[in-house]
């Protein structure tokens, strides 16, 4: 029987009470010794049958009690070792949790970033690994399902726009042997094309890009832990950001020769479409996601790490480490600035006008923090206009 979104997030937030109760006595016990009981039981609401059980009682089995006390006792116990980001999250899975009992309907994509969210989490504490990897394997299996409306039948005959599709892109099929040429076709389709050739193509590439989006981000993720264990998740975070950032991923499609390939309108075309950073960054996350749907995830994991070494190595090796004020990802700066000037706040990102024809639609959006307007951005995607606004808020807190 399959399971429901609903019945993933709760059975992460077992693991996560499961893997977070010893490490919160810990290191509650670190700071308070024998009073931390009577500590934890302070930051917990007065209802009476709280009180009638014991902290330890409470917090073994309550994974919201757990997420409170980490949160009300975060300056004086969490904040040295876990963080502004760990404190990040803790904010955000209190929400989760609170959707979860409010019976929120929970999205596919939502309930990836949760998952997301508890497996770092359960990182940050070092929570058994079995653990970790339950929520893991929940995560991949949620990306598969994000990739259900693309599945198509295994076996079939390669037809005649098959056959014309593998010799456009014969050389680009010798570094991605993709079982279906036209999964990668619809990778390199732009909205403007299909916008102007409806007959030719049926679909663009805006759901592979957003699938490719989140693929890269795990992979890059899990690779950086494994192989940079001894560096602190902050470091980790600015790495990953530099690894899936919109110039690093337009250089591995440069590399690829992506630009010869890409399908675009008339008028994308002749301004230069096929050098445009944002162009390319997105067509490769598209072709990443439609690989993943080819070929699985471990196809797209060997691809993508000979093309993320290189680049993690010589960021080392020239001293140019997240410590050594990298700038990361505009919004991921904007969130750790937040916690640590402001407090557990996640910034909002709201999308105010979305203007122009379907092939060409520019978006403007406003990232609000405590309800307050700190900045605006616009762009060719929701993603590059949210990018703008976050630099736009760190212009205003004079941050860059």
């Amino acid at each position: 029987m399959a399971i429901s979104n609903r019945g993933r997030i709760d059975r992460a937030l077992n693991l996560l009470c499961q893997g977070l109760y010893p490490y919160l006595k810990q290191e509650m016990q670190g700071v308070y010794s024998n009073s931390w009981e009577k500590e934890a039981k302070s930051c917990l609401p007065k209802h009476k049958p709280l009180k009638q059980k014991s902290a330890d009682s409470i917090l073994s089995e309550d994974v919201a009690m757990l997420l409170l006390v980490m949160s009300k006792q975060w300056d004086k116990v969490f904040n040295e070792k876990l963080n502004s980001t760990g404190n990040g999250l803790v904010t955000e899975l209190i929400q989760v949790r609170n959707d979860w009992a409010h019976q929120v309907p929970f999205s596919t994509a939502n309930t990836y970033r949760a998952l997301d969210s508890i497996a770092r989490l359960l990182k940050a504490v070092s929570a058994p690994q079995a653990d970790i990897k339950e929520v893991e394997k929940q995560q991949q299996e949620v990306l598969r399902l994000l990739s259900q409306e693309q599945t198509r039948q295994e076996n079939r005959h390669f037809s005649a726009e098959e056959d014309r599709i593998r010799e456009r892109l014969s050389d680009l099929l010798k570094r991605l042997p993709f079982q279906e040429a036209d999964l990668l076709n619809q990778a390199l389709t732009h909205r403007s094309y299909l916008y102007e050739n409806p007959k030719a193509v049926s679909k663009d590439n805006q759901l592979l890009e957003f699938l490719g989006d989140a693929l890269l981000t795990f992979l890059s993720g899990q690779y950086l832990y494994r192989h940079y264990s001894n560096k602190n998740e902050g470091d980790l975070t600015r790495l990953r950001s530099l690894l899936v950032e919109d110039k690093q991923l337009a250089k591995f499609a440069a590399a690829l020769n992506i630009g010869q390939w890409m399908l675009l309108g008339r008028g994308e075309a002749t301004s230069g479409g096929t050098a445009k950073e944002s162009l390319l960054s997105n067509t490769f996350e598209a072709i990443i996601g439609a690989y993943f749907l080819d070929s699985g995830i471990e196809a797209v994991r060997d691809f993508v790490e000979p093309l993320f070494t290189p680049v993690v190595e010589e960021l080392i090796s020239s001293g140019s480490e997240p410590d050594s004020n990298i700038p990361g990802d505009p919004k991921n700066q904007l969130q750790e600035c937040v916690h640590q000037n402001i407090g557990p706040i996640t910034p909002q990102y709201i999308t105010i006008q979305e203007a122009g024809p379907d092939h060409a639609k520019e978006f403007t959006v406003e990232v609000r923090i405590n309800g307050q307007v700190y900045g605006q951005g616009s762009g060719r995607s929701k993603k590059e206009a949210e990018k703008r606004a976050a630099e736009a808020a760190l212009k205003k807190l004079r941050l860059i």
